[in-house]
C-alpha cells in the first residue's frame, strides 16, 4: 500500500468516526429537545381548552343572570342554565361513573355533561360549579324606564385539566400562586384530587343584569 492510499484510508476512518460522533450528538440533542417540545405543544393545547372554558363561563354567567332576572334570582334555575352551557367542557371526565356520548352528538353530550356537573356540584361546589347572588341587589322604580333592580351573579367553576403531562405542570404553576387563597377545606380537597391524578383549577365570572321586577327575598320554608 502506497503512502497516498494510507493517508486516504486514514481520512476515511476519521470521516466515519466524525459522522458517528455527530449522529450520536444529534440523538442526544433530540432526546433532550423532543420531550420539551412535546410538553410545550401539550401545554398550548391545554391553554386553548382553558381559554375556551373561560369564554363559555362568561356566557354561562350571562345565561344564569338572565334566568335569575326572569325568576327572581332562583339559584337552582340559574345553576341549571349555567350547567348546560358548561356541559361540553365536562366530557370526557376522569371521574368514574360519568359516561359521555360521542362528540358527534353535541346536544346529548352537553346534556350528559350538565348532569355530570350537577352530580359533581352536589358536594358543595368542588369539584363542580357554584352559583351565587353577590353584592347588594338594589331595587329600582319598576314603573320607570329601566325596570327593576340589578342582579349580580357570580359563577365559580372548577375546570378539570385533561391533557396528559401538561395538566400536572399547569396545576402546579397555579398552585404556587392561587391555592393559598382558598379556604383550608377546599385546598385540602383540591390537593387530594391532584394526588389521585385529577387536576382542577377555578374559573370565576360575574354578570350583572337588570331584573324584570324588583327583587324580593324568599322566605325560608
Amino acid at each position: 500500500m502506497t503512502d497516498g492510499e494510507g493517508i486516504s484510508g486514514g481520512r476515511s476512518v476519521a470521516a466515519v468516526r466524525t459522522i458517528r460522533d455527530e449522529a450520536g450528538q444529534v440523538v442526544v440533542e433530540a432526546a433532550i429537545v423532543l420531550p420539551l417540545c412535546l410538553f410545550v405543544l401539550l401545554a398550548l393545547l391545554q391553554l386553548v381548552l382553558l381559554q375556551e372554558a373561560r369564554l363559555l363561563l362568561e356566557y354561562a354567567a350571562y345565561r344564569a343572570a338572565r334566568t335569575g332576572a326572569l325568576w327572581n334570582g332562583e339559584v337552582d334555575r340559574m345553576a341549571g342554565s349555567a350547567r348546560f352551557v358548561l356541559g361540553p367542557t365536562v366530557c370526557p371526565s376522569r371521574f368514574p361513573g360519568i359516561p359521555c356520548p360521542p362528540a358527534d352528538l353535541p346536544a346529548l353530550r352537553a346534556a350528559a355533561g350538565a348532569e355530570a356537573l350537577r352530580l359533581l356540584s352536589a358536594g358543595g361546589g368542588f369539584p363542580g360549579l357554584s352559583v351565587e347572588v353577590v353584592g347588594a341587589v338594589g331595587e329600582g322604580d319598576f314603573d320607570a324606564v329601566g325596570g327593576g333592580g340589578l342582579l349580580t351573579v357570580e359563577l365559580r367553576y372548577w375546570l378539570e385539566l385533561k391533557i396528559p403531562f401538561a395538566d400536572a405542570g399547569l396545576w402546579r404553576a397555579w398552585r404556587a400562586v392561587g391555592a393559598r387563597r382558598l379556604p383550608p377545606g377546599v385546598r385540602v380537597a383540591v390537593e387530594a384530587a391532584a394526588e389521585g391524578g385529577r387536576y382542577f383549577v377555578p374559573l370565576v365570572s360575574r354578570h350583572t343584569m337588570r331584573m324584570q321586577s324588583n327583587f324580593h327575598r324568599q322566605e325560608e320554608p
